[in-house]
């Protein structure tokens, strides 16, 4: 049953992405394949989009129409799982694994020009490590309500996240969502579904102590950085944002009274307006 849930997941997937106007690719490297959405004309603003635990590319939809009409951009979308349609070891692309292998995708696909990441939820761990990894390869981040920093209570997090039925799946879904963009039945079902799966279970148990980023790490990441929070979500408070941007040395914070955990689905209208705000107006390094 799962199997064929998540066949048909993957199918919904792509007919909506290629009705956005996406092509895929299969993109190789080491044990992984992964499967990327290629969006914009060829020579725009190298863009790349990395989702959150559970999601998958499809999540930037709403996002991705209002980037591509403001600007000539590049966006590359990889599928960061199994169920998204990729091949990668457990089902899901840990996130010190994936540096190697997002940082790859950028050089073969972008040839030596620079890219602006974005990243929510545990997408935003990603691209934390990436920047950290290889500022070579990063011109500024975007994080939407990203994961990964250690100063908060990881433990209350990792019990949010844990679904065992359908009683955590709604309380999941009322952490993530302000207006839930589907029925709370279907939410529900979908969420444990999606939460209980070896995917998920198996991405959450590959993370480390390692994996973390503490003060001095973000200390060391000198590309412009825009924190985008939605007021209400429910995984990562938003006070973590003031203490992430006290440590990122470029770093802007801007609160959506709107949105929760996924800002750019709920109001992709305002997540553009900051992030061309952003652009606008780079943030300057402390005295």
């Amino acid at each position: 049953m799962r199997l064929s849930t998540d066949f048909l997941y993957r199918w919904v997937v792509a007919a909506a992405m290629r009705a956005l106007g996406a092509h895929a690719l299969r993109f190789r490297v080491g044990d992984s394949a992964l499967k990327v959405w290629r969006l914009g004309p060829p020579d725009g603003e190298p863009w790349v989009l990395l989702h959150g635990l559970g999601s998958s590319a499809l999540g930037f939809g709403p996002l991705v129409k209002r980037l591509l009409a403001r600007k000539r951009r590049r966006l590359l979308v990889p599928e960061l799982s199994a169920r998204g349609g990729s091949e990668v070891p457990g089902g899901w692309l840990a996130v010190l694994d994936g540096v190697p292998v997002v940082a790859e995708l950028i050089r073969q696909q972008f040839s030596g020009r620079r890219a602006v990441v974005a990243g929510n939820s545990l997408g935003g761990w990603l691209a934390l490590r990436l920047a950290l990894a290889h500022p070579e390869l990063v011109s500024e981040l975007v994080l939407l309500s990203p994961a990964g920093y250690r100063d908060q209570d990881w433990a209350r997090i990792e019990r949010a996240i844990r679904v065992a039925d359908l009683a955590g799946a709604e309380e999941l879904v009322e952490r993530m969502f302000v207006h839930p963009p589907l029925p709370s039945w279907l939410l529900r079902y979908a969420f444990r579904h999606t939460f209980t799966s070896d995917g998920v279970a198996g991405a959450l148990d590959k993370l480390r102590e390692a994996d973390v980023l503490d003060d001095d790490e973000l200390r060391r990441i000198d590309v412009p950085t825009a924190l985008v929070w939605g007021e209400h979500d429910g995984i990562f408070e938003v006070a973590v944002a003031d203490r992430m941007a006290a440590a990122l040395p470029h770093s802007r914070v801007y609160r959506l009274a709107s949105a929760a955990h996924i800002p750019h689905w709920e109001d992709p209208e305002a997540v553009g307006e900051a992030i061309e705000d952003f652009r606008r107006r780079p943030p300057e390094a402390p005295a």
